[in-house]
């Protein structure tokens, strides 16, 4: 008799697949399963939805405390309503404790989703408590596209350009301080970057609302990852220039110092919740001083070509860039 196939033998990707196939979009659904969030209109209003699950043993490394389990939880569904340039409004969480779970525990990562929604403009409105083996923090954050305008991931076209907001690497640093228990003496906002990452909420409102962005997504799973996800929605080829990666530069010490490549981090590890996007040529340069107006950093670092697949120039040579990073199942 053949093996039955499992989640583990497809992986993450396949799944998000077949339940695009299977879950049928109605007539107020303007973007279903596949993208950061959902877009469902009514009465002209554009209301933007997702959810994130972060479970204790997979998503907090060694060292997490209850307040930035419940950061973590917020800035991780914020950053996919960021991605699609909607403003927050709300969110709401499922949370699962072992019954051995202590109350200040519980306490101290409720008082970690107030703070940090309120910091976003965004208040907890709801949810539900349950049992289980494991912590689990299943949220759903939901807001509006001002306008009507929101960016998806299947927009780029060839003749944008590819930027991203922000520095690279941080997050995967701090991960592996703590799960290698490595020495953390100088490198303590490498692991905020990990704990305490932040979701890039303004940047990517200003950047839908410029109408010259084509494509955005969020950097969860890792850089390279992210990119191939544009170019597979898209249908595009996507070049990035190695010299112009914006790698964080407290990552390229840490990572000479432990001998590990800090362009590995940056493209490769995840949770930096920066916003790659892509942008026709006579928008780039308004889009990037409004970003650097509200002090934040955005790089330009490719171009969307004609072909399919994500591409790294390195020197003279360019490279196909292996669609790497972190996959649930795998």
């Amino acid at each position: 008799m053949a093996r039955k196939k499992l989640v583990s033998d497809v992986g993450e990707v396949p799944l998000v697949e077949l339940a695009r196939k299977i879950c049928k979009s109605g007539p107020r659904v303007k973007l279903g399963p596949g993208d950061d969030a959902a877009v469902v209109e009514t009465d002209g209003i554009y209301l933007v939805v997702t959810t994130d699950m972060l479970v204790s043993r997979t998503h907090f490394p060694p060292g997490t405390e209850a307040e930035q389990m419940g950061h973590k939880a917020v800035v991780s569904n914020l950053s996919d309503l960021a991605a699609m340039g909607a403003d927050p409004l709300g969110l709401v969480f499922s949370i699962a404790f072992p019954r051995s779970t202590e109350i200040d525990f519980v306490k101290r990562l409720l008082k970690g989703l107030d703070k940090t929604s309120r910091e976003y403009g965004a208040y907890v409105v709801g949810g539900d408590l349950d049992e289980s083996d494991d912590v689990i923090i299943a949220g759903t954050a939901f807001g509006i596209a001002p306008n009507g305008k929101y960016i998806t991931r299947s927009g780029a076209k060839p003749g944008d350009l590819v930027a991203v907001t922000g520095s690279l690497g941080a997050a995967a640093a701090g991960l592996k301080i703590l799960l290698d228990g490595l020495k953390a003496r100088g490198f303590k906002q490498l692991i905020k970057a990990q704990l305490e990452p932040k979701a890039r909420v303004r940047e990517g409102k200003l950047i839908a609302q410029s109408g010259r962005a084509t494509s955005m997504i969020d950097i969860t799973d890792g850089f390279a990852a992210s990119l191939w996800l544009i170019a597979r929605e898209s249908g595009v080829k996507i070049v990035v220039e190695e010299d112009k990666l914006p790698i964080d530069d407290l990552t390229k010490r840490f990572a000479h110092k432990y001998g590990l490549s800090a362009k590995d981090l940056a493209l490769f590890g995840g949770d930096d919740l920066e916003l790659i996007f892509t942008i026709k040529r006579e928008g780039w340069e308004k889009v990037e001083s409004e970003i650097r107006g509200i002090g934040s950093d955005v790089t330009l670092i490719g171009e969307v070509k004609e072909g399919k697949g994500v591409y790294i120039r390195r020197g003279e040579e360019i490279e196909k860039l292996p669609d790497r990073g972190y996959r649930h199942f795998q």
